[in-house]
């Protein structure tokens, strides 16, 4: 019995605790014993035909697991789950989300998408679970997430070169009458047209933060400053402010930095007003980049608006 035993921890332990019924048959314990075990809570039930095992921390893989255990076949975790499991920005562990090509009652706690067929193109694998392609978990999560998450997570997928923007195009006019699909559709038509994407999920929130605050901003436009063209990241219209992104990621190193300072001052001799804006000051100084933004724009609104004077950072003939 103490091998028995042994068999079925072993194998719970490689899915996250969690075991299934025939599992624990197929190791040698019996029906009636199995049925002991779970009047004394060694074993718990899960999910119908599912259990976990007596001490076994209870975390978001293992009811990943669980449900996996469940659905067996013809799954695929999807939507915000798969964006979880994908590693993308603002899709946080915790939801349990699957398309299903079949007919089952889905386990409490468990959202079920039916499905009539999935086919093979469209699950990958991602942190050792199935799930949905990236193509297809941004296309699912059109129906379910508020835009501006979905906007992120595609910025961010373009932005780490996960996803080629003209297949993800093709794949959008291949579907009809999907939920989010004008989004979509809408969205990479202008990144097609040179307005996007922004390179980052800091970017996405700094146009975020811009837009609750009723400024309007052109992202991503190119200026000629020092015979070089030059990419901002956001440029307020009729102005010469610049409000630059800065994220680890995409200016670390020695090399980088010294770009970035060329460039920076190329900018301020051009006549360009350069705000930066970083990851941390957004998320815990939201109100004061506003502030200094307005500040800002308020200092420069005389020159703006003064008759027979050079708009500072107007283009030099």
């Amino acid at each position: 019995m103490a091998a028995t035993e042994t068999r079925v921890l072993r194998v719970a332990g490689e899915q996250h605790g969690v075991v299934r019924r025939d599992q624990v048959l197929a190791e040698g314990l019996t029906r009636r014993q199995l049925q002991r075990r779970l009047d004394q809570e060694r074993l718990v039930k899960t999910h119908p035909g599912v259990y976990r095992c007596e001490g076994a921390p209870q975390t978001w893989l293992q009811r990943l697991q669980a449900t996996a255990l469940w659905a067996r076949r013809d799954y695929a975790f999807s939507h915000r789950t798969a964006a979880a499991l994908w590693g993308l920005a603002r899709f946080e562990e915790g939801c349990v989300e699957l398309v299903l090509a079949r007919n089952a009652r889905p386990p409490p706690g468990v959202i079920v998408h039916r499905v009539r067929a999935l086919p093979h193109h469209d699950v990958r694998e991602a942190r050792d679970f199935r799930v949905t392609s990236l193509k297809r978990t941004l296309l699912d999560l059109a129906e379910v997430a508020p835009s501006e998450d979905v906007r992120a997570a595609l910025d961010q997928a373009l932005a780490r070169r996960r996803l080629a923007l003209d297949d993800f195009a093709q794949a959008l006019s291949r579907r009809t009458r999907r939920p989010g699909l004008a989004f979509l559709r809408e969205l990479v038509g202008r990144y097609q047209g040179g307005e996007g994407p922004t390179e980052s999920e800091l970017e996405a929130r700094v146009l975020e933060l811009l837009e609750a605050a009723g400024v309007r901003a052109e992202c991503q436009r190119r200026v000629e400053v020092a015979g070089r063209l030059r990419r901002l990241d956001f440029r307020i219209p009729g102005t010469p402010v610049i409000i630059e992104a800065d994220g680890y990621a995409f200016h670390a190193g020695l090399q980088s930095f010294e770009k970035d300072r060329e460039r920076n001052n190329a900018l301020i001799a051009r006549g360009f007003r350069v705000l930066h804006w970083t990851w941390a000051a957004i998320h815990e100084r939201p109100e004061e980049l506003l502030r200094e933004l307005h500040r800002t724009l308020g200092v420069l609104a005389p020159a703006l608006t003064s008759p027979g004077r050079t708009r500072p950072g107007a283009p030099s003939r």
